[in-house]
């Protein structure tokens, strides 16, 4: 284990080291971990990190934050498993994000490259651990284990339910020693890895083979493609004929599979998402309406404003007022 590298060229470092200098932490070595631990004006927050290098990063994060603040996240190509807090889920653009547990929020999501700035809330308890699994850890899989990953990757962004979510939970916990866990070696790590990536591509595998066997995979991992785009950008412009196009299926195929899929027409989805993300950012305070309006792809605030109103019955400054 060396010190931070997050000069560009350092792959894992950049899936963690943003987020630990924007709280002005120092992680330092202690024994196959880095760890390192803060109290300002920002937050009080203590970090532990695993490298594996070139293949995974395991990152956990107890935060309780003082001052509404920018939290910068950059990505990188590869599956994320993570359990979360109530407020960390929130934030966490996935399918059933609107639902949490009071504890043990499991997500599970293909992860791109680019950045991501989303605002933390003063008083927000934001508590994770998270495994990112580089795509070089699935190379020694077989051909249809890699399969089912390439599925999971780009088509999944989703809390897992119960049942395997309470697994996932289970396992993440006993490598964090912020979460009930120990500091463990990086075989042991290693070791975890693998199970957690195994019980995650396990459960989306039996999803699959059950659509199969009733006919409904293409139909399904489509409709679960276009929900995951939608999460992604929902701060852009989202047309469904842009959906359609780089999911290489066309406009009529794509919402009849949708709508066959959810029970909901695709640009009903976008709107309701959209709106639904609106009212998590009108609960900090620091975001105006109009930082509001462009974080959910509305270029013109007013177009916001008519949208949001014909949804709640009342413009997004009357709804934050009533909702403080």
């Amino acid at each position: 284990m060396g010190r931070i590298r997050n000069d560009g060229r350092d792959e894992l470092a950049r899936l963690y080291a943003p987020q630990v200098e924007q709280f002005g932490i120092e992680l330092r070595p202690i024994g196959d971990a880095l760890v390192g631990a803060v109290s300002n004006e920002l937050a009080d927050a203590t970090v532990c990190v695993h490298r594996i290098e070139g293949l995974a990063v395991v990152t956990s994060h107890r935060i309780r934050v003082r001052r509404d603040m920018p939290f910068v996240e950059h990505g990188g190509p590869g599956l994320c498993v993570c359990t979360l807090s109530s407020d960390s889920l929130a934030l966490c653009q996935v399918e059933g994000a609107d639902q949490p547990s009071p504890e043990g929020n499991v997500a599970v999501f293909g992860v791109g490259g680019g950045e991501r700035t989303t605002p933390l809330a003063a008083g927000s308890v934001q508590d994770a651990t998270s495994m990112t699994l580089l795509p070089a850890w699935f190379d020694r899989l077989g051909p249809t284990r890699r399969e089912t990953v390439r599925s999971l990757v780009e088509t999944v962004r989703e809390t897992c339910p119960h049942e395997e979510g309470r697994l996932l939970d289970a396992l993440l916990r006993e490598v964090s020693p912020l979460f009930g866990g120990r500091l463990v070696s990086e075989r042991r790590m290693v070791e975890q890895l693998d199970r957690v990536s195994e019980a995650a591509i396990s459960w989306h595998a039996e999803r699959e083979r059950a659509e199969r066997a009733a006919g409904t995979l293409r139909q399904a991992r489509l409709a679960r493609a276009a929900r995951g785009l939608v999460l992604q950008h929902l701060s852009e412009p989202i047309s469904i004929d842009s959906l359609a196009r780089d999911l290489l299926t066309s406009r009529s195929r794509l919402c009849a599979a949708f709508r066959r899929e959810t029970g909901e027409p695709l640009g009903g989805y976008v709107r309701r998402k959209r709106m639904e993300r609106a009212e998590q950012l009108l609960g900090v305070p620091s975001l105006t309406v109009a930082e509001v309006a462009a974080e959910v792809g509305y270029s013109r605030t007013s177009s916001f404003t008519v949208a949001f109103e014909r949804e709640h019955g009342r413009p997004p400054s009357a709804w934050r007022r009533e909702a403080s």
